[in-house]
């Protein structure tokens, strides 16, 4: 919870007491409210409100007309448990907090509308003139400058939330208050120029999943010198919001369509021409071609993919195709959908596969079986590595929601700060040792860290 909601909470329960069992509760009740109301006035202005919250401002008037009476031993029950509710609502749903930073740059981050005129969108069948357009964020290491507006965490979140809610499997305006959550990185700002030029990682997200789900990771390595670019995949993400506001709805959802492998191995092919298009863009913005906040600050010979799920199921494919990319990532890929020749022929560039310790319980059992071939087929170097007590959405921020997240999500046991740090912490060690030429410690197993199983 944020300081003045404490602060808020706190009296609220000082109060109730005074409610409940005080003796000379009226006097001490309306001196009470005298802090009450400015605390709260503060938390509005400085926190805003959030649904969340909703029970204690209820509460907040409650106390103002309980003070007053005598109060019968049955409504002192109901207005014990909502002020256990007031409590536990904004403490199981707190606004996100964002890991701290441990590298040395601030963090700019600027987002492109960019179009492929060289391909149809085969998504939209009822267009057929439609050409392919994705939405791509960039993460860089910027100028620090005074009073810079900080990044939304997720953009358009009214239009957003049905479509999060659906692919939860909860109501939407539960992530409402996401708006709320302040990300370490700071709209457009210059570029800084001392550390260029910057290696590249190119992310891709999973099936139903959005971009904005890695935004600890994307921060995480721009921090430490990285230009992270991150896509939604359009009509394959949960949506995609262009700048004249249309949306490419989520069209991927083909359980039981007769025609799934065909459909698969087009979506797979349009991600990784996805990727191979904005290196294509990447190339031009590096050649001043395209105006772009990055002109003249690429390494296009240092360039990383990393994916999560289907997206690091992309981020193979790509790498087999494309002989620009230098090291490939796959967080608890879903290897289903590689290609045969893929496996067999394996990877040239480094590897790396970070995932929870079995895929048994899924619709996909054979899902380790595929990656193991593919590593044992790679020319290059490749790691392995799982992490205990962690399920698929470890592998994004997920985590980070709810303490109670995993009711609802699946994500494992193990602390939730531990595994989105650990999973970034190995990401940017991975793509230290083989674009930075800095050995990791824990890929080398240099450390000990109890939670990681070297495969």
């Amino acid at each position: 919870m944020r300081p003045f909601e404490i602060i808020l909470l706190t009296l609220l329960g000082v109060g109730s007491i005074q409610i409940l069992f005080g003796t000379e509760k009226k006097d001490q009740t309306k001196l009470l409210l005298k802090f009450i109301f400015p605390v709260f006035l503060i938390h509005l202005f400085l926190e805003q409100y959030r649904w969340q919250m909703f029970p204690a401002y209820g509460s907040m008037l409650a106390l103002v007309f309980l003070q007053k009476y005598s109060i019968h031993s049955v409504i002192k029950f109901l207005f014990f448990i909502w002020m256990g509710l007031s409590v536990f609502l904004p403490a199981a749903i707190p606004i996100i907090k964002m890991p701290d930073l441990s590298g040395p740059y601030t963090i700019g981050s600027t987002i492109n509308h960019w179009v492929d005129e060289s391909r149809m969108e085969w998504f939209t069948d009822e267009d057929p003139d439609d050409i392919r357009q994705i939405m791509v964020q960039f993460w860089y290491p910027a100028e620090k400058v005074k009073k810079a507006k900080r990044t939304p965490y997720v953009d358009n979140i009214n239009t957003r939330i049905e479509s999060i809610g659906i692919a939860g499997g909860f109501p939407g305006f539960l992530v409402k208050h996401i708006k709320l959550t302040k990300t370490n990185s700071y709209i457009d700002l210059e570029a800084d120029s001392g550390p260029a030029p910057f290696p590249i990682i190119i992310f891709s997200h999973g099936i139903t999943s959005m971009r904005y789900l890695h935004t600890s990771f994307a921060e995480k390595l721009a921090n430490h010198g990285y230009v992270v670019i991150g896509l939604d995949h359009s009509y394959d993400a949960n949506i995609t919001i262009f700048p004249d506001g249309s949306i490419a709805d989520y069209r991927s959802d083909i359980t039981g369509h007769p025609d799934s492998i065909i459909i698969r191995k087009k979506q797979i092919n349009t991600r990784a021409s996805d990727i191979r298009f904005i290196i294509d863009q990447l190339e031009r913005i590096q050649s001043g071609e395209i105006k772009h906040v990055l002109n003249g600050y690429l390494d296009a010979n240092r360039i990383g993919v990393a994916g999560h799920s289907f997206g690091g199921a992309t981020s193979t494919v790509v790498s087999f195709l494309d002989s620009r990319i230098t090291a490939t990532l796959a967080l608890d890929s879903w290897m289903n959908p590689v290609p045969r020749e893929v496996i067999e022929k394996g990877l040239m560039q480094p590897f790396l596969h970070i995932g929870r310790p079995h895929w048994d319980d899924s619709d996909y059992p054979s899902n380790y079986s595929l990656l193991d071939a593919l590593i044992q087929n790679n020319r290059g170097p490749s790691h392995r590595i799982t992490i205990k007590n962690t399920l698929h959405m470890d592998y994004c921020d997920a985590p980070l929601f709810s303490p109670l997240v995993q009711i609802i999500l699946d994500v494992g046991k193990m602390n939730r700060h531990r595994s989105v740090y650990l999973v970034n912490q190995i990401s940017l060690e991975f793509f230290d040792q083989y674009l930075q030429n800095t050995p990791s410690l824990m890929l080398n197993k240099k450390i000990d860290v109890p939670e990681f199983h070297y495969n």
